[in-house]
């Protein structure tokens, strides 16, 4: 005979939601928590590292700029003397002319030669892949391989640009082109230009890569030229990634300091002086570190100041062109 099967009893229902709930309120909570917490444990050690290394230096930066300190003898408290100071200083003056000089020269150049390397690049081109790679090679160079390197081509005597000059039979235009203080500027602002285009040039590339080749097509069966096509559709299109290359470009002009630094610390005659280069002078060379963190949190506010006004000029068409694009 088959034994019987024992029967299980169903509980009530009010008895299975008092268990389930109890077993919710056992392991829910506790999980959500941990769960909630664990993305932050993973960012601490990063957070830790920024609130020491970045954080940390600007908020005393704040309280340096109040005291007349040269790094030895004991500070003195004095204020906003070092801020009020900003408005006497003639040097100041000069290297605020010189960053605004750099910033016309080096943003125009690196965006125009940038996005025409980008379109020409977009072409089908036998070896393109390697042409991509030897035109980025100088971003990754270091600033003193590259100040040392064209300080040699500039050199008077032997350096690369005059002798080609000479080669070509235009020996009236060889300059002593770091010595002369009407070229020295906007020699360095080529360097400028040559070290960074690459950099603009891979985010030129992988915008362009986002714009429906079907928009050309039809440009094309429209008659359209390839000039005609690059300003009614690539560049139209292009505006948010030219945001973002113009900011960066402003940005790193304003802060420059490694390359007038390199190649001539600011000479002949503070005609290469540029404010990153003032604040260092300032601080390290005259040992005024007071006034030095004073210039450099006048240099942040003018820096943020022009960089949120061209982000506010130019957002306006940027999401325009993203949502063309995204129809």
């Amino acid at each position: 005979m088959a034994k019987a099967v024992p029967r299980m009893e169903a509980q009530p229902e009010h008895m299975q939601q008092d268990s389930a709930g109890t077993r919710r309120m056992k392991s829910g909570p506790g999980k959500t928590w941990r769960r909630s917490l664990e993305p932050y444990l993973w960012l601490a050690p990063a957070l830790l590292i920024y609130g020491l290394f970045k954080l940390y230096p600007m908020i005393s930066g704040i309280w340096l700029a109040l005291l007349k300190w040269d790094g030895i003898t004991d500070p003195e408290f004095i204020g906003l003397r070092n801020f009020q100071r900003l408005f006497s200083d003639d040097a100041l003056g000069i290297a605020l002319l010189h960053n605004l000089q750099y910033l016309v020269g080096t943003v125009a150049g690196k965006i125009v030669l940038s996005l025409f390397l980008a379109v020409l690049l977009t072409q089908e081109l036998r070896g393109r892949g390697i042409y991509r790679t030897a035109l980025f090679m100088p971003v990754i160079m270091s600033f003193v391989v590259v100040a040392l390197m064209w300080s040699y081509m500039y050199n008077f005597q032997f350096g690369l640009v005059n002798n080609l000059l000479r080669a070509v039979g235009l020996g009236s235009l060889v300059q002593d082109w770091l010595g002369n203080p009407y070229l020295a500027l906007w020699s360095e602002i080529i360097v400028d230009i040559w070290k960074w285009y690459g950099f603009h040039m891979v985010i030129f590339l992988a915008g362009l890569q986002t714009i429906p080749a079907e928009l050309y097509e039809a440009a094309r069966v429209d008659g359209a030229s390839r000039i005609r096509q690059f300003f009614a559709i690539t560049l139209p299109l292009l505006q948010p990634v030219l945001l973002i290359n113009v900011t960066v470009s402003l940005a790193g002009a304003l802060n420059t300091f490694d390359i007038p630094f390199l190649m001539t610390q600011g000479g002949p005659n503070n005609a290469t002086l540029v404010l990153g280069l003032h604040i260092y002078q300032q601080a390290f060379q005259f040992n005024k570190l007071g006034y030095g963190a004073a210039l450099s949190y006048a240099l942040f506010v003018l820096v943020s100041v022009l960089v949120l006004l061209q982000i506010k000029s130019m957002a306006p068409n940027a999401r325009k062109s993203a949502a063309e694009g995204g129809k």
